[in-house]
């Protein structure tokens, strides 16, 4: 049989486990903004008869109230674990897009002010050369225009190079953000499994803390999380043990130069408990996709410094080549329009690399006679006139052709025909005679019709006409930017090569956005998904409340009532003879 004031502890637990089950809910309504924070329940058990009640037919358990069994937290460990690898995948896709968006910003096509403006504005200039190459004003646009297009050029680069450095900078933070959340899970994990020690209690708010920093990691490395029978996470990326129970491996950034291009390339290693340290390959997450937006050769900044490389060879070799085939205003070919000198030989990789080598020739830019190396023509000066010399005039018809390379100054040619018919020519007033004259160096074949045989001598002058104005070459250089195929740009011209290289950054860059979009979107549902279980819902807390309330105040009702029946029992019995 019970005890006489049994149902005095019976009423007491039940105002215990009442008031908790309502500071339960205060927790939750207090939390319902807190990251990370899972919804909380008081789960009430039933306790063990504590006595028997006589009945008609025997012995009855007798109940003895309730307890609270346990405290625990809303959650899905499924959900947190796709969550977890979707997170990785979000992170990735965020700062590809970042660094693709940046790199849209380095280029800034279309516009006024990018490359591809500058480039038709190079291959205007040589188009209107053409049209004069002896005016003065085309030539200076040229010789500006190169410089604007080097400026543009190595700009760019400049810029992919900052944005290099930017990355690494945002790696090293990352790679100390990862040291310290693993450092804190090992410190929570090691919390958690002492006060969940014989498996009673829940560390709840512990665990919230710990699931929240596994979610500040997922989106920064790939990772799979794994928890033993103590409640220690256990957390790899790959073959790699970020945290366990009794450790966490911490992370450190090396830096290096780039072989091609020199700038600094900080990439991530491992240090084990020796010091020594090893190379680590995420395979997702946002440190994996800073690397990539760096290091990756279709996509990366390496890909677009590289085609900027392209460019600059193609600057220092083709256009060079189809430049030095041509002539100045002074008859000289052989130079180089880009480059250090008008003599350099680029036919090879210059130390520092292409970019770093690309400049307009400084003899050209040189504000004395440097205009008048610009290569705009393909050939010397052509005789333009063959006039009877003194004492001849009138007695001989003659037409020139060939090329003529004396310059403007006149020069006395002296022809005879020979008993036998043939013409024969003197440049030195008789003394030699050939059937060529040879001119400073270059043949001149000079056709003299209806001169008479014999011995008789006539002498011409052969003047040149200034032909500077010949753009012939300015027309090559033009199309060498616009339309000739180069086999350094792969077979195509250099506008065609710059504009698929413009093309393939916008198609990722919006390919990178729209898978932004799309995980982002993933996420979001399996987010959405976890709050409808382990999030804090007011409208369900207010009715918990409610109830709680209610059943604290029926138990202290009943508690008034048995306080009532004591008083009675021990105040008004035992006074009979009294």
């Amino acid at each position: 049989m019970s005890s006489t004031f049994g149902g005095l502890n019976i009423v007491s637990r039940s105002l215990y486990v009442q008031q908790a089950a309502l500071d339960t809910v205060g927790h939750n309504i207090a939390n319902a903004n807190t990251d990370g924070y899972s919804r909380q329940r008081v789960n009430m058990v039933t306790m063990a008869p504590a006595g028997e009640v006589y009945g008609s037919r025997g012995l009855n358990q007798a109940g003895s109230g309730v307890s609270v069994g346990s405290i625990t937290r809303a959650r899905n460990a499924f959900t947190d674990r796709q969550l977890w690898k979707e997170s990785s995948t979000l992170g990735y896709s965020q700062a590809s897009s970042d660094a693709l968006i940046r790199m849209e910003g380095v280029f800034n096509e279309p516009s006024d002010t990018g490359i591809q403006t500058v480039l038709n504005q190079f291959w205007s200039s040589w188009q209107t050369l053409s049209a004069d190459a002896s005016d003065s004003g085309a030539r200076t646009a040229v010789a500006q225009q190169g410089v604007v297009l080097v400026n543009a050029i190595q700009h760019a680069a400049q810029q992919l190079t900052d944005t290099v450095e930017n990355i690494n900078t945002s790696i090293a933070l990352d790679v100390s953000k990862v040291n310290q959340i693993t450092s804190s899970i090992l410190t929570l994990n090691q919390q958690i499994a002492f006060t969940e020690v014989g498996g009673n209690d829940h560390a709840n708010d512990l665990r919230d803390s710990r699931d929240l920093l596994v979610d500040q990691l997922s989106k920064l490395v790939n990772i799979s999380v794994q928890e033993d029978s103590a409640g220690n996470y256990n957390i790899t990326s790959g073959s790699l043990s970020l945290v366990d129970a009794t450790s966490y491996t911490k992370l450190d950034t090396v830096t290096t130069s780039d072989p091609t291009f020199g700038y600094p390339v900080t990439n991530v290693v491992s240090v084990a408990s020796d010091g020594t340290t090893t190379s680590v390959d995420f395979t997702n997450g946002e440190i994996k996709a800073l690397i990539d937006s760096r290091d990756s050769s279709s996509t990366g900044i390496f890909a677009y410094m590289t085609n900027l490389d392209k460019i600059s060879q193609f600057l220092l070799q083709d256009f060079n080549d189809v430049h030095k085939a041509g002539y100045g205003t002074d008859n000289v070919n052989g130079r180089n329009f880009f480059g250090a000198d008008s003599s350099t030989d680029y036919s090879t990789a210059p130390a520092g690399g292409w970019i770093n080598a690309l400049m307009v020739n400084p003899e050209i830019t040189d504000t004395t006679g440097g205009l008048a190396l610009i290569a705009a023509k393909t050939t010397f000066s052509l005789v333009s006139a063959v006039t009877a010399g003194t004492g001849n005039t009138g007695r001989a018809i003659v037409s020139a052709t060939g090329t003529y390379t004396g310059g403007s100054t006149a020069t006395a040619v002296t022809a005879k025909v020979d008993s036998s018919g043939t013409i024969n020519y003197s440049i030195d007033g008789g003394t030699t005679w050939t059937t060529n004259p040879l001119i400073q160096g270059m043949t001149v074949n000079l056709d003299i019709k209806t001169l008479p045989t014999g011995t008789d001598t006539y002498d011409f002058t052969l003047s040149t006409g200034n032909n500077n104005a010949s753009g012939d070459n300015a027309i090559l250089l033009g199309n060498c930017l616009k339309t000739t195929a180069s086999a350094t740009l792969g077979g195509v011209s250099l506008n065609s090569f710059y504009t698929a290289m413009i093309g393939a950054l916008g198609v990722q860059s919006q390919d990178a956005q729209r898978q932004n979009t799309n995980q982002q979107t993933v996420v979001d549902q399996l987010i959405n998904l976890r709050a409808s279980v382990s999030g804090v819902n007011m409208d369900e807390e207010m009715t918990d409340m409610i109830r709680f309330q209610k059943g604290y105040n029926a138990a202290a009702r009943v508690l008034t009532a048995m306080d009532e029946m004591l008083d009675k029992l021990i105040n008004g019995t035992g006074i009979v003879g009294r």
